[in-house]
């Protein structure tokens, strides 16, 4: 079995659909429906996926698979955890910067 890291820096939409058990069509499908799936296009105008739209593929499928939400509801949970992390990102900013003016005085 070969352990070396994947070096690959971008999929097709073939190659991504067998990864995550799904079919392209469903892909494609759900790049309509969710903004956070936005993948590359190449000079041909093929998808190129990176690991983090693939991140995204699994988390929609966990979403309407495994959790049974519908389309709306997996795009609004998948949104308010982006919100959720990008306050936790400021928040730390904010508390490491306090931290530095208080070493400061």
């Amino acid at each position: 079995m070969d352990t070396k890291p994947n070096t690959k820096l971008y999929y097709d939409t073939n190659e991504v659909a067998e990864i995550v058990g799904c079919e392209a069509s469903a892909l494609r499908f759900w790049e309509t429906k969710f903004p956070q799936l936005n993948p590359k296009r190449d000079a041909r105008n093929r998808r190129r996926y990176t690991e983090s739209d693939i991140e995204i593929v699994k988390k929609i499928m966990h979403q309407t698979g495994k959790q049974g939400r519908t389309i709306k509801g997996a795009r609004e949970q998948l949104r308010r955890k982006e919100d959720a992390q990008l306050m936790i990102y400021k928040l730390s900013r904010v508390r490491q910067f306090l931290a530095e003016l208080r070493d400061n005085l």
